[in-house]
């Protein structure tokens, strides 16, 4: 596997992310992706940090949403990520999720159009020229970067329903698929992207196709299952991921599973994911179980993984040792 990445959360105090990060590109990883949940360490800034800690690995603010970036500062922080480590930044564009978008006073409008408008807002940005753009929701009258990257930013879009992963086949540079998928839904996912792009005239091999993945290690198999169910349960708060979970045949109690992380009770919200969401949604178990189970992510499509590490420690170091196995020759 040529590219492997490792995802962090903004759970976890910055020091330690920094560290995890260091030992994940000694591992093997290639890219380093930060979530940008509300509330939660903040994407760009936390990457800088990566940037200046690691070698060699890009970092990846995600899923940076339209409905609360605007294309020009966007713009900036990008560009100033890319002017500390040339070649080692890109972007994932997603437009959020719709809980934590209404406690900050956001409506979730018009995504696929949110989502086409901010990616081309940034193109035009940093092409370094007066930008004017007459969108439905931007508007840029003559924006301009005084500087601008030197080499090509690539935009991932974090996409979720057909109408964004066709959209990503049009005009992305990649898509990175949600965590929490089933082998067969990223199947169909990564479909739906190969169609966007053959409509447009675009080689589909062309498009990067990333997908997150939840990793958790122990030579204990019920203590591996333990350490993903909570994240499975604050992942499923996303009503997104409904047609997923419908298309496996587990039956799970989402609006239970949304109103419990509403009220930030994660332990009820656990309670409500079952093991057999765990074994079909995630990576967990044992070492030689769960470089079984990345294999088969890998052959459903997924040209560079997005690991997000889970458990104890020395769990953690775990799995980093399957990361350096499933990124050996």
């Amino acid at each position: 596997m040529d590219r492997v990445g490792v995802a962090f959360d903004g759970f976890v105090p910055t020091g330690e992310a920094i560290e995890l990060a260091r030992r994940a590109v000694a591992a093997g990883a290639t890219s380093l992706w930060m979530a940008e949940h509300l509330g939660y360490r903040e994407a760009a800034v936390t990457c800088m940090a990566f940037v200046l800690s690691t070698e060699r690995a890009v970092v990846v603010p995600t899923a940076v949403s339209p409905y609360l970036w605007h294309p020009t500062p966007t713009a900036m922080a990008l560009a100033t990520l890319a002017e500390a480590a040339p070649g080692r930044v890109a972007l994932a564009v997603g437009v959020g999720n719709p809980l934590f978008l209404q406690e900050s006073g956001k409506e979730l409008l018009k995504p696929v159009r949110a989502v086409r408008e901010f990616v081309e807002c940034l193109r035009g940005l940093w092409s370094g020229e007066p930008v004017r753009y007459e969108g439905e929701l931007f508007r840029l009258a003559g924006a301009r970067m005084a500087f601008r990257p030197s080499e090509a930013i690539p935009i991932y879009i974090a996409a979720m329903g057909p109408d964004m992963l066709r959209l990503t086949g049009r005009m992305a540079d990649g898509v990175v698929l949600s965590a929490g998928l089933s082998v067969d839904y990223v199947k169909h996912s990564l479909a739906l992207v190969r169609e966007g792009a053959t409509r447009a005239g675009r080689d589909p091999e062309r498009l990067r196709r990333a997908g997150y993945i939840f990793l958790s290690v122990s030579d204990d198999r019920r203590e591996a299952v333990e350490a993903v169910r909570e994240k499975v349960a604050f992942l499923m708060r996303n009503r997104f991921l409904a047609d997923n979970i419908a298309s496996a045949g587990i039956p799970i109690d989402q609006d239970a599973i949304i109103a419990a992380v509403a009220r930030r009770d994660m332990a009820s919200a656990a309670r409500l994911v079952p093991d057999e969401a765990i074994e079909v949604f995630t990576v967990g178990g044992t070492p030689r179980h769960c470089l079984d189970r990345l294999g088969q992510y890998s052959s459903a499509g997924l040209d560079e993984p997005v690991l997000a590490i889970l458990g104890r420690p020395e769990n953690r170091l775990l799995a980093l040792r399957v990361l350096r196995e499933f990124t050996g020759p």
